[in-house]
């Protein structure tokens, strides 16, 4: 069995449909490193191992040079904690729709690859669910959409000068939200979104523009820059007969931020196999609340392979730095590392895993309110932070067990650690999914899922990043110290058709 078959069968196994998630991911990868780094394999290493570059063009639609592979997965679904909650919880079942097209056009000068999936979660009649311990609350309706969309495109006038435009926009719910799979991690986005201990949407705007221009074979150049808005829906939000006395809307919303970048990436190929990097750049970060605003920079440095044996990656380390743009806070510094490792035992067999570490896009704790009244950090100085560190480590397995069927496992764990010593949200998920292909186009699949959040936030319950005048004083007394979360299973089952 080719891998370009693993590939397609694999597919409906990740969290949103397979090939037309991993390849858009790896597409804006290739924006993002040297070209034979995250992108497609080399010609030597697809000939050697038999790698797949993407999609079969037997199996897309051809119209006006474009290659379409559209993908539609519908079945039923079951989430035995809906609203995510650390107790009271509520299951429920409802339809799972997954709908995806991949976009292709290459003519040699110009590549291009966009993309368009959603990962639809529909449960009838439950909406909108109060709650009042240990604080009235309102969780958010559980039926949402995650997904992305976007493109990513190479233009290369001459051999060793090439130009790259990119634009990405995410909506994710968790760790890995839509964009978790073999090749995938984000790697495309500007700055990693904050990790929360309870239920937490994220939407994600990215674009940026570079160049590479290559020296004598050996050397190379790369220049980025670009610009990156995450915004954090308020989930569970204030009832509006309480918001005088909370702040969990206001104090979400104060995470909003918009980040400037731009770096300069050097190196030399050290040999035909192996290259080593230099990447120096900075970011201007401003948020909703401009008391938060940050300046930094960031310093790494590191080595990469198109393959060495049966591996293929990245690693690197360095330094990250960010201070206060206003002077209200001190600096937060923080090693900066990270790795990307793809392994092919055989070529029915993929690995991959990653890690990285980084300043992420929330710069403080959120403001709180106290009856209504805003309480501003220069007020509230304890609970400042002139950047928050944010941990992501996953790693996955694929497998064809025969022409007809496949599985996959993955795991993976985030952490955000805010400067208060007192206040860390972490995450971690784990899952296993089987498919069949039972009938040309149409494949069975059934997947399993759990994750599992926790807080060690004092003053705070369900991740919720605000000091104690957030919360009413009773609860707020009988809750200090005791940390917070929630576990949740998830089982899916459907069909995916694939033209």
């Amino acid at each position: 069995m080719k891998l370009s078959q693993l590939n397609i069968c694999t597919g409906a196994l990740f969290s949103t449909v397979g090939v037309l998630l991993v390849m858009p991911t790896v597409a804006a990868e290739e924006a993002a490193a040297p070209a034979a780094t995250f992108g497609a394999p080399s010609a030597a290493t697809q000939a050697a191992l038999g790698v797949s570059a993407g999609p079969s063009p037997a199996q897309g639609v051809a119209m006006a040079g474009w290659m379409f592979y559209p993908s539609f997965m519908a079945g039923a679904v079951f989430n035995d904690n809906i609203y995510q909650r650390p107790f009271d919880r509520v299951a429920g079942v409802g339809v799972r729709l997954r709908p995806a097209l991949d976009a292709r056009l290459d003519n040699g000068i110009h590549k291009t690859n966009a993309y368009l999936m959603a990962d639809v979660q529909i449960y009838p009649g439950l909406g909108e669910s109060y709650r009042f311990l240990p604080r009235p609350l309102v969780d958010a309706r559980p039926t949402n959409v995650t997904g992305r969309a976007g493109f990513a495109h190479n233009w290369e006038p001459m051999a060793d000068l090439s130009f790259q435009v990119m634009a990405d926009y995410t909506r994710q719910n968790g760790v890995f939200g839509s964009n978790f799979g073999v090749g995938s991690g984000g790697a495309n986005l500007l700055s990693a979104n904050t990790i929360s201990a309870a239920q937490q949407y994220t939407n994600q705007y990215s674009a940026y523009v570079s160049v590479e221009k290559k020296f004598a074979g050996r050397w190379f150049l790369r220049g980025t820059t670009g610009a990156q808005y995450i915004t954090y829906d308020s989930r569970p939000s204030d009832p509006w007969w309480y918001a005088p006395f909370g702040g969990a809307n206001f104090a979400n919303r104060s995470l909003n931020g918009l980040n400037y970048t731009g770096s300069i990436r050097g190196g030399m190929w050290v040999t035909p196999q192996l290259y080593a990097f230099v990447e120096p750049g900075a970011d201007l970060r401003f948020y909703q609340n401009s008391w938060a605003d940050t300046n930094g920079y960031r310093v790494v440095g590191g080595l990469g392979s198109d393959m060495i044996s049966l591996f293929r990656g990245e690693i690197y380390g360095g330094y990250q730095s960010q201070t206060s743009a206003r002077g209200h806070f001190g600096t937060t510094s923080r090693p900066a590392f990270g790795a990307r490792i793809f392994y092919y035992p055989t070529p029915y067999i993929t690995l991959t895993a990653s890690v990285d570490q980084t300043l992420s896009s929330a710069a403080q704790q959120p403001t709180a309110t106290g009856f209504g009244v805003p309480l501003s950090t220069a007020a509230l100085p304890w609970t400042s932070a002139a950047a928050s560190k944010t941990l992501q480590a996953r790693v996955q397995g694929d497998y064809a067990l025969s022409q007809y069927w496949s599985a996959y496992v993955r795991g993976g764990y985030g952490e955000t650690q805010f400067s208060n010593p007192w206040n860390k949200q972490n995450a971690w998920t784990t899952g296993v999914g089987l498919n069949y292909n039972f009938w040309r186009n149409i494949s069975a699949t059934i997947e399993y899922q759990f994750s599992r959040t926790f807080s060690t936030n004092p003053w705070g319950f369900f991740g919720w990043n605000t000091p104690i005048f957030a919360y009413s004083w009773p609860a707020a007394m009988l809750l200090a110290g005791k940390p917070s979360g929630f576990a949740q299973n998830i089982v899916s089952a459907g069909l995916t058709y694939r033209y």
